[in-house]
């Protein structure tokens, strides 16, 4: 099956006389389509944790600072070696044994290109095989800045992991570590680790395992 991504699209209902088919609003081009509900079963989904709710209580924690020019939002401002600590769950719809890529929303305050770079510290138990939690895995993703302040960037992992099974849990340690070379001093501010993950259906058929039967 081709991925395909719905993200512009609104629900209209069901085509008449087309059981097999929605009508959907395309907000891209301002038209109507017809989709068959098979295309809408899998394609790639997100993982999703936003930072500012992350617990930090670590050696160094990010600090709250103003986001934007306006003044009235607030994020997690990192310095290098600032961290925090997240736990995500891998829901029903997983295409087990398939690639998941981590990747981190972030912004900078400033016009510096200096690269930024975040390391992922990951460690994955399932609910009913390998329940045990085993030693972490490490790796790392780097960026230059956008330019121009306030950019919303995504710096994605290139190879991924491969996917659990359903009710696993990913537990993350996520830092800005340095780039190894010149230092972006720019604020930086992390507002999302997510996992882009390949679905395979609407959910499993059963709650627990054996999840298919």
């Amino acid at each position: 099956m081709t991925n395909k991504a719905f993200n512009s699209y609104s629900d209209i209902g069901r085509t008449p006389d087309k059981d097999d088919t929605l009508l959907i609003f395309d907000s891209s081009t301002n038209t109507l389509k017809e989709i068959k509900v098979s295309d809408l079963v899998g394609g790639w989904r997100d993982l999703r944790f936003a930072l500012i709710g992350a617990k930090t209580a670590g050696v160094a924690d990010p600090t709250l600072d103003i986001l934007g020019p306006s003044g009235g939002i607030q994020q997690y401002k990192f310095a290098v070696d600032d961290e925090v600590f997240l736990a995500l769950h891998v829901d029903h719809d997983v295409k087990e044994g398939s690639t998941m890529f981590p990747h981190v929303h972030w912004a900078t305050d400033g016009t510096s290109a200096n690269i930024v770079k975040w390391e992922i510290e990951y460690t994955i138990a399932a609910r009913t095989s390998e329940i045990a939690f085993p030693a972490p895995t490490t790796i790392t993703i780097e960026a230059a800045a956008n330019t121009t302040a306030w950019a919303h960037q995504v710096t994605e992992h290139g190879s991924g992991f491969s996917a659990p099974e359903i009710d696993s849990l990913i537990l993350v340690h996520l830092t800005r570590i340095t780039n190894g070379g010149t230092e972006n001093t720019d604020k930086v501010f992390g507002l999302f680790f997510d996992i882009h993950y390949e679905a395979q259906q609407y959910g499993s058929e059963n709650s627990v395992s054996p999840f298919y039967t």
